[in-house]
């Protein structure tokens, strides 16, 4: 789909890597271990390719990279749209997130091995927001909880901006992040590690 787009909502990970994950400041940093295993998960609050309404569905990203860095590339990469999308708006996410259709993912999908995902699936996923946590479970095969830290006033919580990131906002939320995968040949299971989540915008 070479059409214009745009899509914007909440954007959220966790990696095996302790606060703050030395990739998510520059992918040419180590990682804390000899590899990085990583979760992205997003709700699209609104979006639209050409005609297409994507507003309300969700996409999981699950990687192994194996390292030294993840600017080395070969990472085995999950793609998981959510199972109510039709097949145009299928169609429309899988433009967005394998990068044919422009945007921030035609940067990352080129450190996948082969340059594209190892698999790519429709499956159900359930997404909670809240004001200070997000998750999302796709089955049996993946799990994802980030909870944003406390900042310095107590109240609110602790950010990071003026940070350069491809795929998230300007203003990042620190979190601890718990996550699970189980499937499409990737495994492993991390509590109290790297989390954090943004207000994204994407165009194409």
């Amino acid at each position: 789909m070479n059409q214009e787009w745009w899509l914007e909502g909440d954007l959220f990970e966790g990696c095996n890597c302790s606060l703050l994950c030395p990739c998510h400041v520059s992918f040419r940093q180590r990682s804390e271990n000899p590899w990085c295993d990583n979760i992205w998960a997003l709700s699209v609050e609104r979006g639209q390719m050409g005609n297409v309404d994507l507003t309300g569905l969700g996409v999981a990203v699950f990687v192994h990279c194996p390292g030294p860095t993840m600017a080395d590339g070969d990472w085995t990469a999950v793609l998981y749209i959510d199972e109510r999308a039709t097949d145009e708006q299928f169609a429309a996410l899988w433009g967005v997130f394998t990068g044919e259709s422009g945007g921030p993912w035609a940067t990352i999908a080129q450190f996948f091995k082969d340059g594209e995902y190892a698999v790519v699936r429709k499956m159900p996923l359930e997404i909670t927001i809240d004001a200070k946590s997000r998750s999302v479970k796709a089955s049996d095969r993946l799990f994802l909880e980030v909870e944003a830290i406390r900042g310095a006033d107590r109240e609110g919580v602790a950010t990071i901006t003026n940070l350069r990131n491809v795929i998230h906002g300007p203003e990042h939320v620190m979190a601890h992040s718990n996550h699970k995968v189980d499937g499409e040949g990737l495994g492993w299971e991390i509590e109290g590690k790297h989390g954090l989540y943004s207000r994204f915008r994407w165009t194409g």
